[in-house]
């Protein structure tokens, strides 16, 4: 059995951040080990739904670390390497060939699996999914030939790979179960918005409407929705969502609920034992609840939380203004906080054009802000206002005449 001093079970974003945090904090050579199911060293997922899946990002350029960077710091990299034990009393991962990694600190990073679609038909050839890598390049190879795609969910992944797969010219149809564009995030007005902006484009889009069943000799051609219409399709992506990867963890004698149950300092009930990135459901400070977050800058921040704390015993909680950022067609926008529990919703600017924002308060504090094509000074006070809990005017907020400041 190899021993380490740390080592992180899963080789996401959290793995490649938290290398590069205890690299910069001495670590020794051979004390890490990355322990991956994946066959990739850890890489950014935000270009898997934007610039990588259009073809402008190459597999290197997309490394969080250069190929030579674990090796350079003594870090083991173990790549294809599933494990299906994991022995918290004994310290020790055990893989299904019978091999055991030793440890004395750990960190989860399994972050999380997509869910999938359960209609008839759904295995398919040609019906995919967006979560790792390899699931890119799938959807990029079988762009390139397609002519008529389907994209299941509007939220997030739905929103890119549908304006990614539209401007390689492949005719494109979105279907939401929900009666609006990412309702669970945006306003109405928001909704509204984006659905004009889509359509503008030749995406077309079918709002209120479930998935009822796939068909096609081996490989898929239509997709019949619970209406009854039939949509030709040689091509479908399937955005709906993901669940923490917790299936190995079951039965360990951690708390488990909604991913992996931490504190405000990420350690799980058990001790030596952290949690990061999309499986772990942590104390939120800021927002006083427990909460799991699946956005790319909560997976950097924490990965470099949990390798600071581990190595140097740091006591401080993890504090951070949940964020992300979206690029579709010719538009960027940034997102910050949590609308959950807000109150009222503010739009700044006009909300049937391409720059605008909306600010989301709860007792007269911002609790979270979408911002598209404004002023730098909105950007900056959307998070200096969510993090230090500002009193803000509504009516300041709404009059885009005036500074914010």
């Amino acid at each position: 059995m190899e021993s380490f001093r740390y080592v992180i079970l899963g080789g996401g974003m959290v793995a490649g951040y938290a290398a590069k945090a205890f690299a910069e904090h001495g670590l020794e050579a051979g004390e890490l080990a990355i322990v991956s199911s994946d066959d990739a060293p850890p890489y950014e997922r935000p270009p898997l739904s934007k610039s990588y899946l259009a073809g402008r990002e190459t597999d290197e350029n997309i490394l969080i670390n250069g190929t030579g960077f674990y090796r350079e710091h003594g870090i083991e990299l173990r790549l294809s390497t599933a494990i299906e034990q994991v022995d918290l009393s004994d310290r020790r991962l055990r893989t299904p060939t019978g091999e055991e990694y030793g440890f004395e600190k750990l960190l989860i990073a399994t972050g999380a699996r997509v869910r999938r679609l359960e209609a008839p038909g759904g295995t398919l050839e040609g019906i995919l999914y967006l979560r790792s890598l390899d699931d890119c390049r799938r959807i990029r190879a079988a762009s390139e030939g397609a002519r008529e795609a389907v994209v299941i969910g509007g939220g997030f992944i739905g929103m890119e790979v549908a304006s990614v797969l539209a401007q390689k010219r492949v005719s494109t149809t979105m279907v939401l179960a929900e009666n609006r564009i990412w309702k669970k995030l945006f306003t109405p007005e928001m909704s509204a918005f984006f659905r004009r902006y889509y359509e503008a484009r030749d995406v077309r889009l079918i709002a209120g409407t479930k998935i009822a069943s796939f068909s096609g000799d081996g490989r898929v051609k239509h997709v019949r929705l619970d209406s009854g219409r039939e949509l030709p399709a040689d091509l479908v992506v399937a955005g709906i969502g993901v669940v923490p990867a917790t299936d190995v963890l079951e039965g360990t004698g951690l708390a488990l609920d909604n991913g992996v149950v931490v504190n405000e300092r990420l350690e799980t009930n058990v001790p030596d034992v952290y949690a990061a990135g999309d499986v772990a459901n942590y104390r939120d400070v800021l927002c006083g609840k427990q909460r799991r977050v699946e956005h790319w800058d909560n997976a950097v921040k924490q990965g470099q939380y949990a390798a600071q704390a581990l190595i140097t015993g740091a006591r401080e909680p993890f504090e951070n203004v949940p964020y992300f950022f979206s690029d579709i067609f010719d538009l960027s926008w940034e997102f910050w906080g949590d609308t959950a529990e807000a109150e009222l919703a503010v739009t700044r600017g006009e909300s049937d054009d391409a720059s605008f924002s909306v600010w989301w308060l709860k007792g007269g504090r911002l609790r979270a802000a979408f911002v598209m094509n404004r002023p730098d000074e909105e950007r900056a006070l959307a998070q200096e206002w969510i993090h230090g809990r500002q009193p803000v005017s509504p009516d300041r907020l709404a009059d885009a005449r005036r500074p914010l400041r």
